[in-house]
C-alpha cells in the first residue's frame, strides 16, 4: 500500500505599507505527517504565487551551492539534486531540462520560484512523488523513492539556448588548437528578440546586421585560426544580460566581443569606435551610448550603481583584463579604419553592462551608424559585411601574436 502526506496549504492576505495598491498575496504551505509523527515538519512561504527558496531549503533540509557569479543555484537533498539559472525557467537535475512557467529569479530581495517548481524540480531533490491539486489546494507526496524527474534533453530546447549553454562547460584542449594562444573566443552578437536595438531609416534593424556579421566572423575564426567559437545567440531571440558574459565564463573563453551597429540623431555621423570597461566613461558620447546600451539589457539609471562594476574594477585580476580589454580595443579600432577607410571615431571607455562579470579581455564594437542612409546601405552588403569580419579576424590575429605562446590567459582565476 503507498502512503501520500498530505500538505494543506492557507491563505492570509498582508497588506504593505498601509496601501492596497502594495498590497501582497501571502500564503504558506504547510507541511504535514512528512516523517510519519503526525507532526507538521514546517512551511512553505508564498508571496505573489512564488515560493521563497528560504523556505524550501529550511522544510527539506536541503543543502545549497551558489557559482562566484551568484547566477547559479544547486539544490542538493537526501533524493538528489537539481539545478536554477537566475532569470532562467530551466530547471536541470541528471543531464535532462524542464522548463518552469515562470524564471527562478529575486523578487523583493528574496530567490524564489513559481509554484511549478513543486512538481517540476521538487521530486528530484527529496526523492518522493509530488502532486499539487490546485482546486483543493493540497500537495500530495508519495514515500521515500517515488520520485523522478521529467525533463528532455537539451536539444530539443533550441529557444533556451542561452541558457544552456550559461550552464553547460564543453572542455576545450589546447591541443586541439592549431594555433598560438586564443583556444576559445566568444562573440556577442547585440540585442535579439524583444531588443531590436538601433534602426536605421530604410527599417535595417541591429540586431539582425549584428547576427549577421557575428556569424561571417565565427566562420572566419575557426577556418583561419582553429580557434574555437561560440554565439551568446544564433538566431533572433533574447538573451540576457547575465547570460552573455556568463556563456563565456563557463566556456572558458579567452576573448569576448560584444558586436554593436550605432546610431545617431545627427544623419551625417558616420565611423567606428571600440569600447571596453572602465568604472567612468571617457566622455559624454561613451556615457551617453552607455546608458542606451545598458537600458536595451534592463540596466535603468547608472550602471555605476551597480555593486559588482565596482568589485571587478577592484579587483586585481580583472584590473588586468582591463588592461588586456584595452588593448585588444586598440587592435580592433586600427584595423577597421586601416581596412574600411572609414573615420576613426577612437576607443573610449565606458560602464557597459554587458562587459561586467567577463573573466577575460572583454570588448564592445561599433561598426557603424545605421543611423547614416550611406552608411545604412553600406553596412546591408554582403560584400561589406565580410570586410568587417575580415577587418576583426586581422584585429584578433594581431593582438594574439602579443600574447605568449601557450600561455594565454592561463593566470585566469
Amino acid at each position: 500500500m503507498r502512503h501520500f502526506f498530505v500538505v494543506t496549504l492557507l491563505v492570509v492576505s498582508v497588506f504593505l505599507s498601509g496601501s492596497s495598491m502594495n498590497a501582497w498575496a501571502v500564503t504558506t504551505i504547510n507541511l504535514e505527517n512528512i516523517s510519519g509523527s503526525g507532526k507538521r515538519a514546517g512551511s512553505l512561504k508564498v508571496i505573489d504565487g512564488r515560493i521563497d527558496i528560504g523556505s524550501i531549503v529550511s522544510a527539506f533540509s536541503l543543502r545549497t551551492s551558489v557559482d562566484i557569479m551568484g547566477d547559479r543555484l544547486d539544490l542538493v537533498g537526501d533524493g538528489g539534486s537539481c539545478r536554477l539559472l537566475l532569470g532562467s525557467p530551466l530547471v536541470l537535475s541528471r543531464g535532462l531540462f524542464a522548463v518552469l512557467t515562470e524564471p527562478f529569479d529575486t523578487v523583493n530581495g528574496n530567490m524564489s520560484v513559481p509554484l511549478d517548481f513543486l512538481t517540476k524540480g521538487l521530486p528530484s531533490v527529496i526523492g518522493k512523488s509530488v502532486v499539487f491539486d490546485q482546486q483543493k489546494q493540497s500537495l500530495l507526496m508519495g514515500p521515500e523513492g517515488s520520485g523522478s524527474f521529467k525533463g528532455v534533453s537539451p536539444d530539443k530546447l533550441d529557444r533556451y539556448a542561452s541558457f544552456i549553454q550559461r550552464d553547460q562547460f564543453e572542455p576545450y584542449t589546447r591541443e586541439e588548437s592549431s594555433y598560438g594562444g586564443l583556444r576559445v573566443v566568444v562573440l556577442d552578437p547585440g540585442h535579439g528578440g524583444r531588443s531590436d536595438g538601433a534602426r536605421g531609416g530604410t527599417g535595417t534593424l541591429e540586431k539582425n546586421l549584428v547576427l549577421s556579421v557575428s556569424q561571417k566572423l565565427k566562420n572566419m575564426l575557426e577556418e583561419d585560426l582553429g580557434v574555437k567559437v561560440v554565439l551568446t545567440r544564433t538566431a533572433d531571440y533574447y538573451v540576457g544580460l547575465k547570460e552573455r558574459t556568463a556563456i563565456a565564463n563557463n566556456n572558458r573563453a579567452d576573448l569576448f566581443l560584444s558586436i554593436h551597429a550605432n546610431a545617431a540623431f545627427r544623419k551625417e555621423v558616420r565611423g567606428y569606435e571600440t569600447y571596453y570597461l572602465s568604472f567612468s566613461a571617457s566622455d559624454l558620447e561613451a556615457s551617453q551610448l552607455a546608458q542606451i546600451e545598458n537600458r536595451a539589457l534592463g540596466v535603468e539609471g547608472d550602471a555605476r550603481e551597480t555593486p559588482l562594476l565596482e568589485a571587478i574594477l577592484w579587483d586585481m585580476a580583472q584590473l588586468e583584463f582591463i588592461n588586456e580589454s584595452g588593448k585588444l580595443s586598440a587592435h580592433i579600432q586600427e584595423a577597421l579604419v586601416e581596412s574600411l577607410k572609414g573615420r576613426d571615431r577612437g576607443v573610449r571607455q565606458a560602464p557597459l553592462a554587458v562587459l561586467m562579470g567577463a573573466r577575460m579581455p572583454a570588448t564592445l564594437v561599433e561598426i557603424g551608424f545605421i543611423s547614416n542612409p550611406a552608411q545604412e546601405i553600406t553596412l546591408n552588403r554582403d560584400s561589406h559585411q565580410n570586410s568587417i569580419a575580415r577587418a576583426l579576424v586581422d584585429a584578433i590575429v594581431d593582438y594574439n601574436r602579443n600574447l605568449i605562446p601557450g600561455e594565454a590567459m592561463e593566470n585566469r582565476p
